[in-house]
């Protein structure tokens, strides 16, 4: 059989997509075809296969979308990944527990219909799980153009624009509109773009130096503070995503906040009310997928 080898980078993270000749697809019709790539060097390789499995229950989380449900259980040293539909699971993936080496299978049903196998929330699922591993975070906020590089605001209500109904529309609000990827390479901190994230300034490129980390808060005077290693921590945990159904995963966004924390300037700003965007609570789906911020770094 032959196969060929498709690539997709997000956010410094090459994946490469080794595709039978039995299996056609097309790139979806949004911003994650921006980031196709030539699959050089990939970080993480994933096969796929045409194949009929099971619909039974993986016995793990389980994730509403829309119209589809997101399954995620732990098989020994691997994990399992299913997407359904109606009941009828139309894709099964299977990922070492470094999401390095993987396999998806596609239905026949869906293979006819030419879909792309990565749907989110399984690309968003990779990006988080190999961000985390390199020693990086994935947090709530926006990135702001600061000259050469950029600035990150923590928090929802860095999207003020946002409104429920956008955090509420039909996707796993995983990689929500509003979240960043920051990740050290070499002696600094940088920032990237992801496909699912629509809040980064538009004159910065896919990835940037980050100045600072802010958190704002109301207040009535202004003021501008720096935060002493282990508050900072406790602040980048508390902003970050994280699955409750992966415990080993919490432990590295903990080592990676605190490591973070050393390196990176994170500040807290008062704002006084009328300069201060309204906050969008996320619905309580989102809440229930992200760690609590009481964290006692």
């Amino acid at each position: 059989m032959r196969t060929r080898l498709r690539g997709l980078e997000i956010a410094g993270i090459q994946m490469g997509i080794e595709v039978p000749d039995t299996c056609t697809w097309q790139w979806p019709e949004s911003k994650v075809a921006e980031f196709v790539c030539l699959p050089r060097e990939p970080e993480v390789h994933i096969g796929l296969r045409i194949a009929d499995f099971s619909s039974a229950d993986l016995g793990g989380e389980r994730y509403g979308l829309g119209a589809w449900t997101f399954e995620v259980a732990p098989c020994g040293d691997d994990w399992l990944l299913g997407l359904s539909r109606r009941g009828v699971r139309e894709q099964l993936a299977r990922f070492d527990r470094e999401f390095r080496n993987g396999e998806i299978l596609v239905s026949r049903e869906m293979a006819e219909q030419e879909c792309f196998p990565l749907r989110s929330p399984l690309d968003e699922w990779i990006v988080l799980h190999r961000t985390v591993a390199r020693g990086g975070l994935v947090l709530n906020g926006r990135t702001i153009c600061d000259g050469t590089g950029s600035r990150v605001r923590l928090g929802s209500d860095a999207a003020g624009r946002l409104s429920h109904h956008r955090w509420a529309a039909s996707r796993m609000p995983l990689m929500s509109p509003n979240t960043v990827v920051l990740r050290e390479e070499g002696a600094h901190l940088r920032s990237f773009r992801t496909p699912w994230s629509d809040v980064a300034d538009p004159l910065l490129s896919h990835s940037g130096p980050v100045a600072d980390l802010t958190i704002a808060e109301e207040t009535e005077r202004p003021y501008r503070e720096c935060l002493d290693p282990d508050e900072a921590a406790e602040q980048l945990v508390a902003h970050a995503v994280v699955p409750l159904c992966d415990e080993n995963l919490f432990d590295r966004v903990l080592y990676n906040a605190r490591r973070m924390a050393e390196q990176a300037t994170v500040v807290r700003v008062g704002e006084v009310a009328q300069n201060v965007a309204l906050v969008a609570c996320p619905p309580a789906q989102f809440q229930n997928t992200v760690a609590p911020p009481s964290l006692g770094l």
